[in-house]
């Protein structure tokens, strides 16, 4: 053992001047111990200022760690050597020592001593604060991510919330519509037939009749299709196309509106002409029935 030892101070000490100068002057904490015993038989000056001594001679599971009582469980040694004893790849890994609270990239690599055996050489070069910076922005992202999914949450509560309102105001519209349908049948029909049966003329009751469709009209789909802008008929084309619709002949028409049948059947034409069924075979009262 006394002999051992002898030959690794031997061994230190013919480190090569420019070696040693080389690894003092690199700005990451360098360490070479013996694979077996775990002996420090170097160190670079940055470490020895990070320790505040040096450490050569000592263990070096039980100089950088605290309260181990053995070797590292996470030690390297066993990836540094292959087949046939031959050094592998340097293995780089980060670790966050306790002891320094410090965040290191490793690079870990077998190397051949001055005396033929191999090993372990250690780079640790620090990189808390890349560590911190990329914490702060997985942390911002996280955060991120959280208000995205907030906010697409709080989307979805305004979309069935809306859809909630629409079918509310569809049914309102159907309960309004149903309303006015039943007041026109059970108020205003009877007043208009009792209307109709009281004049003796029959323009009058004509007229009367006209106003009484004329008022189904307006609550009816018919309506609101006729009076479409797409079909850009005017006023009295409207009232034209209600009237015969009901069945009333250009005729009947010019009576009840006091219009001569020529300018009755120029309107009925230019209507044609606007529900685009100019030079067709289909009878407008049919058309317009259909609406």
């Amino acid at each position: 053992m006394v002999d051992k030892v002898l030959n690794k101070e031997i061994i230190g000490a013919t480190l090569s001047p420019v070696g040693k100068t080389i690894l003092n002057n690199l700005d990451s904490s360098i360490y070479i111990a013996d694979m077996e015993t775990y002996e420090i038989i170097f160190i670079n000056s940055h470490l020895k200022n990070l320790m505040g001594s040096d450490l050569t001679g000592k263990i070096c599971w039980k100089s950088f760690h605290e309260n181990l009582k053995g070797p590292c469980l996470f030690c390297t040694n066993d990836k540094l050597l292959g087949a046939n004893q031959k050094p592998n790849k340097p293995y780089i890994w980060e670790f966050y020592n306790i002891r320094f609270k410090k965040w290191y990239e490793l690079h870990d690599q077998a190397v051949r001593w001055t005396d033929g055996h191999f090993v372990r050489m250690e780079i640790a070069t620090d990189i808390t604060e890349r560590k911190n910076t990329e914490q702060a922005l997985k942390n911002s992202y996280d955060t991120l991510e959280q208000k995205v999914k907030e906010r697409t949450l709080q989307l979805e509560d305004m979309n069935t919330a809306l859809r909630v309102l629409l079918k509310n105001r569809e049914n309102d519209k159907k309960i309004i519509t149903e309303n006015i349908l039943a007041n026109f049948k059970l108020r205003l029909l009877p007043s208009i037939e009792r209307l109709k049966n009281q004049l003796s003329q029959k323009k009058h009751q004509v007229l009367l009749t006209l106003l009484e469709s004329e008022l189904e009209d307006i609550l009816s789909p018919f309506s609101k299709k006729l009076t479409d802008p797409t079909m850009c008929l005017t006023p009295m084309e409207t009232q034209i196309g209600s009237m015969i619709k009901l069945g009333k002949s250009n005729k009947e028409i010019s009576i009840i509106l006091n219009r001569s049948v020529y300018t009755i059947a120029n309107h009925r034409e230019n209507m044609r002409k606007k529900l685009g069924l100019q030079n067709k075979k289909i009878n407008l009262r049919t058309f317009l029935s259909n609406l």
